[in-house]
């Protein structure tokens, strides 16, 4: 059975000794650009290039918790820390944001401070929720507002990304559709842009974003914080659902399978979760912690595959209303098509994905299997649902488009049946339709 939902895994020092097991089962691997120096980045780079498409996550106006080497600080409530001197920051821009009473939340909210004392570059806290503190966790202050847009940082890490040839580009805490259109300027057409949507101020122009982004993420963690956990539920549907009816891929993450960190099997309200989001038809699922510094990186990764395909067995994601247009109309009728034949595929050949992408919007039950000689494309589209890219020769005929689909679905296994073939001879247009046998 054919996976439709991807599955995006971060690299770190639990899984990079395991990569031969890891591109198994995912579709890209994450490298979070926070962490690491300019060095371990070109060897994670190298670990995996030529073997699955690469999305780099910038760190953004972020501000975390400094190195605290291999050592783990224990917080229980009722503690009192000293950030500066004790517990090191790594942007004295924290100091100048909070204020005697301020709330500090760190790792996504699950330790929380209350500041009792603020120096120069010093401040004292009060722990209320308590936890175990690693080095580079992030720190939300819930009451002030963090600059944003690209740092002197995300630059160079941005400049070194697309050197070494990454496909996609994750963009923190976006804020306005400006800021992707400035990253654009930049990368022009090397990578796709994700925009990362993890500010509540994003929300408001969460439209405008969704439309000029390539992709998005629910990132949850700092999201949850900025809206409150009561919200996140209904405010994830909706991030999902706007990215499906502007044709985005769109990638769920954080906390996904949060206790496989530490447990060789998750809990069944993380089961749920998964199976939730599936059926609400997100793209992907990115594990994080889990792979990049868990125990269980491998198992986390199988119990994922596992459960989609459980999921995928049972249901299917309802399918957004068609867009009012004639290369829509030619995706509608497809899938459409697919239906009515009881076709076991859809067979696109595309120039620049646009067709592939915009049958997947419509989440068709039978795989879509996709023909292109472009080289960027067969990269990007591996991060959408039910897409299974392959590198072909130009095709400049209908009749050599449908021998090579044919030729193409009998190698995957699709034999003695219906498919559909579909697609554009120009450049971004879907504009042809046929049902074969094979």
């Amino acid at each position: 059975m054919f996976r439709k939902t991807k599955i995006i895994a971060t690299l770190g020092p639990s899984s990079e000794n395991h990569i031969d097991e890891l591109v198994k089962y995912v579709d890209v691997i994450r490298l979070n650009f926070a962490h690491g120096d300019k060095e371990q980045h070109e060897k994670y780079f190298n670990l995996v290039k030529n073997r699955v498409p690469i999305l780099v996550d910038l760190p953004g106006p972020k501000l975390r918790i400094g190195d605290l080497g291999k050592n783990m600080v224990i917080l229980k409530p009722g503690d009192t820390i000293e950030f500066g001197t004790q517990i090191p920051v790594d942007d004295i821009l924290f100091f100048k944001l909070i204020r005697k009473g301020s709330e500090v939340l760190i790792s996504d909210g699950r330790i929380r401070v209350k500041i009792i004392e603020v120096g120069n570059n010093y401040a004292k806290g009060l722990v209320e929720e308590g936890g175990i503190l690693t080095s580079r966790k992030g720190i939300n202050i819930p009451d002030s507002e963090v600059p944003v847009g690209l740092t002197d940082r995300d630059l160079e890490l941005l400049k070194h990304a697309l050197e070494m040839g990454t496909t996609f580009i994750g963009l923190s805490f976006v804020t306005s559709p400006e800021e992707i259109r400035k990253v654009k300027e930049i990368v022009k057409d090397q990578a796709w842009i994700i925009a990362k949507i993890e500010k509540k101020s994003a929300l408001k122009n969460l439209k405008e974003i969704i439309k000029e982004a390539d992709g998005v993420m629910v990132a949850r963690g700092d999201l949850g914080v900025e809206v409150g956990l009561a919200n996140l539920p209904q405010t994830q549907r909706r991030i999902v659902r706007l990215a499906r009816l502007y044709g985005k891929p769109v990638i769920l993450a954080t906390q996904v399978l949060e206790s496989m960190v530490t447990s060789p099997i998750p809990t069944r309200a993380e089961v749920i979760d998964v199976a939730n989001s599936i059926i609400q038809g997100v793209d992907a699922i990115m594990l994080s912690d889990e792979t990049a510094m868990g125990q269980y990186p491998i198992d986390a990764v199988r119990t994922l595959h596992e459960l989609i395909l459980s999921v995928e067995r049972s249901f299917k994601p309802r399918p957004p209303p068609p867009l009012k247009n004639i290369d829509d109309a030619i995706a509608y009728s497809a899938v459409s098509a697919s239906n009515l034949a009881s076709s076991s595929g859809i067979v696109v050949y595309t120039r620049t994905g646009a067709s592939a992408i915009r049958i997947s919007r419509l989440r068709p039950v039978v795989p879509i299997i996709v023909l292109t000689q472009n080289q960027r494309v067969y990269e990007r589209l591996k991060l959408c649902y039910g897409i299974y890219s392959f590198i072909s020769e130009e095709l400049n005929s209908l009749d050599n488009i449908v021998e090579k689909s044919k030729n193409v679905a009998r190698q995957v296994g699709l034999k003695n049946t219906i498919i559909i073939i579909a697609g554009g001879v120009e450049e971004g247009s879907t504009r042809f339709l046929k049902v074969e046998e094979i």
